[in-house]
């Protein structure tokens, strides 16, 4: 018995002496040395303090309604209040739809005189507003509006404005197309299918160009044709323009500026020609993929006082319309007469 547990003491042995693990920490550690673990980058620690300094003083956007609604020739008033907002910092209103650029700071960059910006400074809460101002609005200002600050990155607040035109509310509110067509009901071996009496009958899509069916312009001025597409029960896929049979592009030359609105109800569509000349003369018509097309004839004539001729919005009669053409006509006659030393 002894012979046999005489090897399991000489391990418990040395396990009890040589096995015992030594002290692997400092019971009394020296203070850390910070700088000898490596060298510290003061300029990039630096570099972070200012980025995040310049960040706190940025300006930002204070929470304003960013949805108005207002009646066709009311005057809206779209707010834009900017808070810490420093001397560096240049506020611009900017319209979404078409990508145009209505004012930079204080200074006004459009032609449309019906668009305004108002600053006022409010330093008890260290604000700016800067107001842009639409006066005699219609149913084309509707759309997003955009006020951004020149960070970096830019910071922008979208601002959207809806104009309620009596008119279109009408057409909307119209039944274009109802169906008094009960589900199939199947009763037995019964089917019970629908007759004509279950339908009502809705006009369908018109698309109308704005003004007569020929449009006498003088070289060098703009011209701009308007189409609108009534009776729609949802906002048309493609709206385009084409001259002579071939789409309009706003690559086709310089100068030239589209418009479109799509909804429901009436859309519209708008072409922009600036700095006409012969060449610009056609048939040009309103296209798109839910109402029949519209075309109108564009006529350039040489700058004279004929051609600086208007036709009258209220020009939609046949008889009107066509005695107003054949004035311009007669008249553009004689000033060609005259430029080439006719006996008129």
């Amino acid at each position: 018995m002894a012979l046999t547990t005489l090897p399991h003491l000489l391990l418990l042995y040395v396990m009890i002496v040589h096995g015992k693990p030594e002290h692997t920490s400092n019971p009394r550690p020296a203070p850390w040395d910070w700088k000898a673990v490596g060298q510290v980058d003061y300029a990039k620690y630096n570099m972070y303090e200012e980025e995040m300094k310049k960040m706190l003083e940025e300006p930002y956007f204070a929470r304003v309604k960013n949805k108005f609604r207002v009646k066709k020739g009311e005057v809206a008033f779209l707010p834009c209040r900017v808070k810490e907002m420093g001397a560096d910092y240049t506020v611009t209103w900017m319209r979404l739809s078409d990508v145009t650029i209505l004012s930079v700071g204080s200074i006004q960059f459009n032609s449309d005189q019906r668009y305004s910006v108002v600053h006022i400074n409010r330093p008890i809460i260290q604000a700016d507003d800067w107001t842009l101002i639409i006066n005699t609005t219609t149913s084309m200002d509707s759309g997003k509006y955009e006020c951004s600050v020149n960070t970096l990155p830019k910071m922008s607040h979208v601002v959207e404005l809806v104009v309620d035109d009596p008119m279109d509310i009408i057409m909307q509110d119209s039944p274009y197309f109802r169906s008094r067509i009960p589900p199939l009901n199947i009763t037995g071996h019964e089917l019970n299918l629908p007759t004509k009496d279950d339908y009502i009958l809705t006009p369908s899509a018109v698309a109308v160009i704005s003004g007569p069916a020929t449009h006498h312009v003088s070289a060098g001025s703009t011209v701009g044709l308007e189409c609108r597409i009534s009776h729609l029960t949802l906002p048309p896929t493609a709206l385009y323009w084409k001259k002579e049979g071939k789409v309009f592009h706003a690559k086709d030359r310089p100068g030239i500026s589209l418009e479109s609105e799509k909804v429901p109800g009436v859309s519209t569509t708008r072409l922009f020609i600036s700095q006409v000349t012969s060449q610009d003369s056609g048939q040009y018509s309103c296209c798109s993929d839910v109402a029949q097309q519209d075309t109108v004839r564009l006529l350039v004539t040489r700058a004279s006082p004929v051609s600086a001729l208007t036709v009258p919005n209220s020009c939609y009669q046949a008889t009107s319309c066509h005695g107003m053409e054949a004035v311009t006509a007669v008249l553009a006659i004689v000033g060609a007469s005259r430029n080439n030393g006719g006996p008129f």
